[in-house]
Parts: C-alpha cells; sequence; structure tokens
C-alpha cells in the first residue's frame, strides 16, 4: 500500500501564504531600516512613523482590493427573468438583499481607474512630494526617500492583493451560506405556520364533528389553538363554522352540533383583539339565540356589538339581519310580553327600532312579517309597520 499523502492544497490558498509571507518580510525590513538612527529615541520614531506608513497603506490597499473584488449579485436580472417565465401565474411579493455596496464598489472602481489614468503624468511629482514629506518623518537619511516610496508601494499593493482574493475566494461564499440562511430560517418560518394552522384547523373539525366518546377541548384550549393560527385559516374556520350553524339551528336534531360552533365563534372573538369582525359576533349571537337553551342576554349583547362594528348596514353591503335578531331577544326578555301586555316605553323604543331597521330591506322584512313573536309583539303594541313615528 502507498502511504497516505496529505492533499494538495489549493493554489489560491498558496497564494494567499505567499502574500502573508511577503508581508511578514516587509515588517521586518522596517526595523532594519531604522536601526541606522544615531539613538534609541530616533529609533523608536522611526519605527513608529515607518509602521503607521506601512499599517496605513495596507489598510487603503485592502480597501481597494475589497471594493474591487466584491462580488456581483444578479437577483434583478433574475427577479426579471423569473417574472418573465411566470407571466400566467400569481406573482408574490419577493425581499432581495441590499446590493447597494456592490453598485458603490462599481461605481468607485470606474472612477479610480479613469481618474487614475488621466492624472498618471502627475504621478512622478506626486511621488516626490511625498517622499520628501514622509522621508523626514523617516529620519531624513540618505535612502529615506526611496523607502518611503518603497513602503508605501509594498504595502499597498501587498493590501490590494490580499484584500483581493480573500474577497474573490471567501467572500462570495459567506454571502451565499447568509443566504441560504436566509431561505432556510424563511422556510423553517413558514412550516411553524402551515403547522399551526394544521393545529387550528384539525382542532376544529375534531370540535365540529368529534368522535364518539371523546372529551371536547377547553374554551381556553381552543382560544390558545386559534389566536397563533393566520387570517387566512381563521377565514377558512369563519366559514367552516358559519356552514355549520346555518344547516343545523332550525331542527331539533341539528341543535347539538350547532351550539359546538359556539366556542369557535368564541376563539375567533378572543383572536381578534382589534376588534375588526363583527361577522363573529353575529354568528356568535345567532348561535345563542337558536341553541337549545337560549341565552337571550348574552345573544343581545353580542348582536349590538355585531352592529356596532359593522357600522350602517347600507353603507356596509350587509342586510340588517343583525337587527332582526336582536328584536327578538328584545322580545323575548321583555317580562310584560311574556305575560301577554304591552311593553314599556323604553322597550317598546328599543324593539321598534330594530324593526324598523329590519323592515327597510324587503328579504329581511319578509322574514321579520313571518316570525311568530315579532307578529304576536305588533299585535299587542298596536304596531303595524315600524316607523319612527311610532316612538
Amino acid at each position: 500500500m502507498h502511504p497516505k499523502t496529505p492533499p494538495d492544497i489549493p493554489q489560491s490558498e498558496r497564494a494567499m501564504s505567499v502574500l502573508a509571507g511577503s508581508l511578514v518580510v516587509g515588517c521586518l525590513v522596517i526595523p532594519l531600516y531604522a536601526s541606522q538612527a544615531s539613538s534609541l529615541g530616533q529609533f523608536a520614531s522611526v519605527f513608529g512613523v515607518a509602521l503607521v506608513v506601512a499599517c496605513s497603506s495596507l489598510l487603503i490597499g485592502g480597501l481597494l482590493g475589497f471594493l474591487f473584488g466584491i462580488p456581483r449579485t444578479l437577483q434583478q436580472e433574475a427577479s426579471q427573468a423569473t417574472q418573465q417565465n411566470r407571466k400566467d401565474q400569481p406573482q408574490e411579493t419577493n425581499y432581495a438583499v441590499n446590493t447597494n455596496l456592490e453598485q458603490i464598489s462599481d461605481w468607485l472602481t470606474k472612477i479610480l481607474v479613469g481618474v487614475g489614468l488621466t492624472q498618471v503624468s502627475t504621478l512622478p511629482a506626486a511621488l516626490r512630494e511625498y517622499a520628501d514629506f514622509v522621508g523626514t518623518g523617516l529620519g531624513n537619511f540618505l535612502n529615506s526617500g526611496v523607502f518611503s516610496i518603497a513602503l508605501l508601494l509594498f504595502f499597498l499593493i501587498n493590501g490590494f492583493l490580499i484584500s483581493y482574493l480573500w474577497t474573490r475566494l471567501h467572500l462570495a461564499g459567506a454571502l451565499r451560506q447568509a443566504d441560504a440562511s436566509s431561505r432556510l430560517a424563511a422556510v423553517e418560518t413558514k412550516l411553524d405556520i402551515i403547522d399551526i394552522d394544521a393545529k387550528a384547523w384539525s382542532s376544529v373539525q375534531r370540535l365540529l364533528n368529534p368522535a364518539p366518546g371523546s372529551i371536547p377541548p377547553s374554551q381556553e384550549e381552543i382560544n390558545a389553538i386559534i389566536a397563533p393560527a393566520t387570517s387566512n385559516m381563521k377565514a377558512q374556520i369563519f366559514w367552516a363554522a358559519q356552514q355549520v350553524r346555518s344547516e343545523n339551528w332550525q331542527n331539533l336534531e341539528g341543535k347539538p352540533k350547532m351550539e359546538r360552533t359556539i366556542p369557535i365563534f368564541r376563539a375567533l372573538i378572543a383572536s381578534d383583539t382589534e376588534g375588526v369582525y363583527h361577522a363573529n359576533h353575529g354568528q356568535l349571537g345567532f348561535a345563542l339565540k337558536d341553541q337549545r337553551n337560549p341565552n337571550w342576554v348574552e345573544a343581545q349583547a353580542e348582536l349590538t356589538e355585531a352592529i356596532k362594528l359593522r357600522g350602517n348596514w347600507q353603507t356596509s353591503g350587509w342586510l340588517p339581519h343583525y337587527e332582526f335578531v336582536r328584536a327578538i331577544c328584545r322580545i323575548n326578555l321583555d317580562e310584560a310580553f311574556k305575560n301577554g301586555k304591552q311593553s314599556d316605553e323604553k322597550t317598546r323604543l328599543a324593539i321598534n327600532s330594530d324593526l324598523e331597521v329590519a323592515f327597510s330591506d324587503s328579504r329581511v322584512k319578509e322574514l321579520a312579517q313571518n316570525e311568530p313573536e315579532i307578529k304576536k309583539w305588533m299585535e299587542l303594541n298596536g304596531v303595524t309597520t315600524p316607523r319612527r313615528s311610532a316612538r
């Protein structure tokens, strides 16, 4: 068997090693140059100035190398191509990384190259001025001017090459890794949302269609399950519960199933912390009124809240069913009506106000006129057609 050999070092890594080694050599030259000083104080002064010039040149070169080496992302072109390929598909909002640094890098490199080419003729004079200025700080020896220029160019070029290679070799991979991590986090968040919605939908279905002998969840459990669901899932839950309620409220056999929608509407109301959806209150009021043991007080309160959130029925686009059902609740809460007597003034005005709104739409008016309790109340109180004048 042949002995194992270490893996070959990539050419890019070799180049980085050579540049790093040359940088060490350049740093060692500085104390050698400073050793020609006549005193320890002058040595420290020359060494410090040379080190500052070297570090400054290295940083400037590194910045230029970074600007020249920043990888470009083709997200805009890719986005346009994607949109072109999906003309017939629903569009969604996409968020891309900020590429301002890439654009700045592109502008600066073009400006630097352009200005450098136009000013190249002035470079020798500028270097002489630089050598005279920095040479004083470097001890003003016979070789200070040459050393100052060599120091500038060596560390400037070295910093440029090291930064450029590092940016090209490692920055692109780091950016790709960051993008991949961001996409992975987005996928995980989406999966969490899907899991929450699935759990909410499953719980609602188990509540509406329970298995024999199963124990229904408490109101607190339903609230906790539905609250974090998305608005789309809550809308789906609402329509499922509304369908079950509307299909089972009239017959006695279906009322137990209809009553199972009550905790669902309560949970939807609890999750609507901003009080936006009046239909949740309206459906709960209907269910409380139609359950086997009607809760007239709470049904009236929920319908009142629904009317408040809905506003004017004509401008909101909803028929005045809330007022129609609330009138029934108020009639059943009227002790005078239960005893076959006329309502007191306050109660009569409240019921008449609801009936007036209900009768303003022909479809709801027909329902109200065929409601036995409303017909009986109107007869007891001598109301033929609810109007403002009847108040």
